[in-house]
């Protein structure tokens, strides 16, 4: 019996193992055939997506190689800073061994610098000294700083204070008084205020308040810029600092009055006043106590 041509089959396309497909898969099929785009290599496999740099990149070093570059400086660099350090502590460093012939002489070249402005330089009448700042205290005697040398019984020359003293200087007030606590440079510290400021005119004239014997002048290193020392007998002795400049020279006798400088504020100063001390046996006491003030 023949079949009629209507009646071909018209069973769905299969692919592989008889498997039908499915139609919107059939119908892909069919158009990607007709347009010539079939890739018989297709593979279900994802590949990877390639953009091309603009420029080749540049080998570089590794970056472990510029660390152990960077190590060799490390350790000369801190050897060399320590050395720097040291160099430093040793030339600004005022030493407290009492035995000490080395201390002072940079604090006063410093200190000149800043009084006169030209460093290293001594003026004509200073006498240089060795001070050692363990020894700034009451009694001592021996050293040859403003603090060491001491007032004797009788002074070298045999010429005697009057025993009253007068006022240093003309037209002073009292800006600071006798013990008071303030902060002391030289150590850091702070201690009583061992004489009194009198404040006037920068330039005033400075006069010794007793007759006696000139035994320091010079730059004292622990604050009081220019200073002057005079021995009056009988262990009693006056200090003027801060000065400007002074005129009289160690072994030089004064009388009561007398102008041995000028009022400045060179040393540990803030202003133009003059740091009037009385010691008796080297060691401070009140100045209002022995003259009347201001």
């Amino acid at each position: 019996m023949f079949s009629s041509p209507d009646s071909r089959d018209t069973k769905s396309p299969t692919l592989g193992n008889d498997r039908p497909l499915h139609p919107t898969n059939t119908a892909k099929l069919l158009s990607t055939v007709q347009s010539g785009q079939l890739d018989t290599s297709t593979t279900s496999t994802k590949l990877p997506i390639i953009i091309p740099a603009s420029t080749k990149r540049k080998r570089t070093e590794p970056l472990e190689h510029t660390i152990h570059h960077r190590r060799h400086f490390v350790l000369p660099g801190v050897l060399l800073g320590s050395i720097i350090v040291i160099i430093l502590a040793g030339l600004f460093v005022i030493p407290v061994d009492n035995n000490s012939q080395h201390s002072g002489t940079i604090a006063q070249a410093i200190g000149n610098l800043i009084s006169t402005g030209h460093f290293g330089e001594v003026a004509p009448l200073q006498q240089l000294s060795t001070p050692t700042p363990s020894l700034v205290r009451e009694g001592y005697c021996g050293g040859s700083d403003i603090w060491g040398t001491c007032a004797t019984y009788i002074t070298a020359s045999g010429v005697m204070g009057t025993g009253q003293m007068q006022k240093p200087i003309v037209g002073a007030v009292i800006t600071q008084a006798y013990g008071r606590a303030e902060y002391q440079l030289w150590c850091g510290c702070w201690k009583p205020h061992t004489g009194i400021d009198l404040a006037a005119p920068y330039g005033t004239p400075v006069m010794a308040a007793d007759t006696g014997q000139v035994i320091w002048v010079g730059w004292d290193w622990s604050g009081l810029g220019w200073a002057v020392k005079i021995n009056h007998g009988d262990y009693i002795a006056t200090i003027y600092g801060h000065l400007d400049h002074y005129i009289v020279k160690v072994g030089q006798n004064v009388n009561k009055g007398q102008v041995i400088g000028y009022e400045g504020s060179t040393g540990a100063s803030t202003g133009p006043h003059v740091h009037f001390m009385v010691l008796i046996y080297n060691n401070w006491v009140d100045p209002i106590q022995y003259v009347q003030l201001p």
